[in-house]
């Protein structure tokens, strides 16, 4: 019998919501450190790679660097491909798919977080500074 077959058949447990002494031990128990080698940890490089540009490119959105922004999409193009050609060559390949990697891509970063202003004064308003 596995152990969660174990904890969920135990009448004991499913009567109260308090964790035991038992219980704390069961959860504290030991795990052994997974080791990724090949291809696994070749992948899971590349998306550490991918994780580290998407969090450049909100750090570069939010400080308005359009260069910067820009430099970082064509690096991430190639981050995404990266990770992509990786993640096929994974034998078996995992359970979770690798889903959309798609970004929207805005070179203008303030057009879009701003209304224009009208230049031209209103009815009643000069044109010229107070």
């Amino acid at each position: 019998m596995t152990l969660s077959n174990h904890i969920a058949m135990d009448p004991l447990r499913s009567l109260g919501s308090r964790l035991t002494s038992r219980d704390f031990e069961e959860l504290r128990a030991e795990a052994k450190p997974i080791i990724l080698v090949g291809e696994r940890l070749l992948t899971a490089q590349a998306m550490q790679l991918l994780m580290r540009v998407d969090r450049d490119l909100r750090e570069a959105r939010s400080q308005f660097n359009q260069d910067w922004f820009r430099r970082l999409m064509r690096v991430r193009k190639k981050a995404v491909s990266r990770l992509r050609r990786r993640w096929e060559r994974l034998d078996p390949l995992p359970a979770l798919p690798l889903g959309p990697l798609r970004r929207r891509y805005h070179s203008s970063l303030a057009r879009y977080l701003y209304e224009a202003t009208d230049s031209t004064p209103r009815e009643g308003e000069t044109s010229q500074p107070r």
